[in-house]
């Protein structure tokens, strides 16, 4: 199965010039800068231009419209199938998509860390082959290098995210965006495959590319 895996377009999707084939198009949350329905209007019409049989879609922080008009948003998304705390089986594969991260100001999708964060993670299927958040685990392509970290920068994953994905025996892959600054790809000790798919960059231009993973 090819896996193609984007985030983080803050509405600038148009800017994307190619999207790579496959079976599985994953886009891991921030569609919209602030969650207004326009874009994730323009953002549904957009998917349908790409041929992928399957399309996923987590919200991010910035996808408001979610948080607050859920059922209108997931009636406006009929070029993918929304996930929030939801799994799906596509050939034999497990997904399983979730938008919380540990909070940060005043965003959607914002819980704190510790017990609540512990808790919505709890609910991850402990047969999940890929999972799909908007944040990273703790340690996993979270750096973020700006004004407001030290000079070796901050890493800002959630560490009860880390815990659980431990625990996941059969994980291949984790799909994730919101720290434009660590966009690429990473395997830990249990050959657990990484993506920070954002799109973005720090700076909000939409320069990085689309990864591709075969599982």
């Amino acid at each position: 199965m090819r896996i193609v895996c984007l985030s983080d377009t803050h509405s600038r999707h148009k800017k994307i010039k190619d999207i790579p084939d496959g079976d599985v198009l994953i886009f891991a949350g921030d569609v919209t800068p602030r969650g207004e329905l326009e874009n994730l209007g323009s953002f549904n019409k957009w998917l349908s231009r790409w041929p992928h049989k399957h399309k996923l879609l987590v919200a991010g922080n910035h996808d408001w419209c979610f948080a607050r008009e859920r059922l209108l948003s997931i009636d406006m998304i009929d070029n993918a199938t929304y996930l929030q705390d939801e799994e799906v089986v596509i050939d034999g594969i497990k997904f399983y998509g979730s938008p919380w991260q540990p909070e940060f100001m005043n965003w959607a999708f914002n819980l704190p860390r510790g017990e609540k964060l512990a808790e919505v993670w709890s609910h991850i299927p402990d047969d999940t082959d890929v999972l799909i958040t908007h944040c990273p685990p703790y340690g996993k392509l979270d750096l973020v290098i700006n004004e407001y970290s030290d000079e070796n920068g901050e890493m800002v994953g959630c560490k009860d995210l880390a815990e659980r994905i431990m625990s996941l025996k059969k994980l291949k892959l984790h799909v994730f965006g919101h720290i434009h600054c660590s966009h690429g790809e990473c395997f830990d000790q249990n050959s657990v495959h990484y993506v920070n798919a954002s799109i973005c960059t720090e700076e909000y231009l939409a320069d990085n590319r689309p990864i591709i993973v075969d599982i």
